[in-house]
């Protein structure tokens, strides 16, 4: 009777974890102060682990609002007015896109055994502040100055 009970424990507690076999470069898209009108760019790669075995796996790069750190001197309820405790948002004004020619796109990419990585470049178009926008700015305008951010990661596709 005992060996049921603590067979039914072990079911009912059970824990189980999935190693993925992708590693995202860890240099950081941080392009500082920049002004209006510039157009920089910035790369990471996504790699699969040749270590693991498998038919690889499906990805797609998200980008959300970046949260204020708690050392920030205004966190937790200065940053973005409409959104306190974050950064206003960049994210509008990224661009990401590979030219490998493997039909790869933001919402749908893979890296496998035959596609070893996927070399992405994030284009940043930086926008004008409202009111003052040069005639021969061609980019996005913002309402006001300040701190902006944007966190871009990347989400495995479960199939």
């Amino acid at each position: 009777m005992t060996l049921v009970i603590v067979n039914l424990q072990i079911q009912l507690t059970g824990v189980s974890a999935q190693v993925i076999p992708v590693v995202v470069s860890e240099d950081s898209l941080d392009f500082g102060t920049v002004f209006p009108g510039e157009e920089l760019e910035g790369n990471f790669i996504v790699s699969y682990s040749e270590e693991f075995e498998g038919n690889g796996v499906n990805y797609r790069i998200i980008q959300k609002r970046k949260p204020l750190p708690p050392e920030h001197p205004e966190y937790p309820d200065g940053g973005d007015p409409e959104l306190p405790g974050y950064y206003r948002n960049l994210c509008p004004f990224l661009t990401k896109v590979t030219n490998e020619g493997e039909g790869d796109i933001e919402s749908g990419a893979f890296v496998g055994p035959d596609d070893l990585s996927d070399v992405w470049v994030i284009y940043f178009s930086v926008p004008a502040i409202f009111g003052s926008v040069g005639q021969d700015h061609t980019g996005g305008v913002v309402n006001e100055n300040g701190e902006y951010g944007c966190d871009v990661s990347i989400d495995i596709i479960e199939e």
